[in-house]
């Protein structure tokens, strides 16, 4: 049996980092599957813009993983920009609210010039709007202007590190934070289990404080999705 030579296998190596770079491009949303798919190498890609360890750093392979990821996110805010100018709900929350804005400046503009799909595409464009889709919530972090994100107050921002730190996201208290309608089942969800638990019998003082912490987070997020708070 022939064996392969070591092109052959470079190229059958690189070939799954390229089919993963193309799935965010292909299908909206599939970024969060490539994380949780490739873990801490997307992390690492991601971040940095190479991947190490068992994969060797490959700049173009990382631009190519980006620039997908980066078509991806605009595919999926130009479908709300469409929601929000038939007048459909596309979230609550700060974040949400500021980005109804901009959408609705863009509109104005874009009938102002008698405009069609090419001039909203150019507008979004040129609007420079940083959102990015997660699980539990969209953020609008700027990387330009990071004063107020909730995640970077009182942190160590480990070194060349840009953008939140998503494991200090805090949905119910950031003014980045746009809770979409996708989002809403699980935080009513979340709630109704928090005080559930709360009236498990014999809890103890710590765990019935970190339960009835769990339930005003969610609380304080619903109350933004009721219109109740601001």
């Amino acid at each position: 049996m022939r064996k392969a030579s070591s092109s052959t296998r470079v190229r059958r190596a690189s070939s799954p980092r390229k089919s993963a770079s193309a799935s965010p491009y292909q299908f909206a949303g599939s970024e969060i599957a490539l994380g949780m798919q490739l873990k801490h190498i997307a992390t690492r890609a991601l971040a940095n813009r190479a991947t190490r360890g068992y994969a060797a750093p490959d700049s173009a392979w990382a631009k190519h993983l980006q620039d997908a990821v980066h078509a991806a996110r605009f595919r999926r805010l130009k479908d709300l920009y469409g929601a929000h100018s038939q007048g459909q709900e596309i979230g609550f929350g700060p974040g949400a609210e500021r980005l109804k804005g901009v959408f609705e400046q863009i509109a104005a503009t874009v009938k102002a010039r008698h405009g069609d799909a090419r001039v909203e595409d150019g507008l979004l464009r040129k609007a420079r709007i940083t959102l990015r889709f997660g699980a539990l919530n969209n953020c609008l972090f700027d990387e330009r202007n990071p004063t107020g994100a909730v995640c970077l107050e009182n942190a160590i921002i480990p070194e060349g590190h840009t953008g939140p730190l998503e494991d200090r996201c805090r949905p119910d208290r950031c003014p980045n934070s746009m809770i979409g309608t996708e989002h809403v089942p699980f935080y009513d969800a979340h709630h109704r289990t928090q005080l559930k638990l709360l009236k498990t019998p014999g809890l103890p003082a710590c765990r019935k404080a970190l339960i009835a912490r769990e339930a005003e987070r969610a609380e304080a997020v619903l109350d933004k999705i009721r219109g109740t708070t601001t």
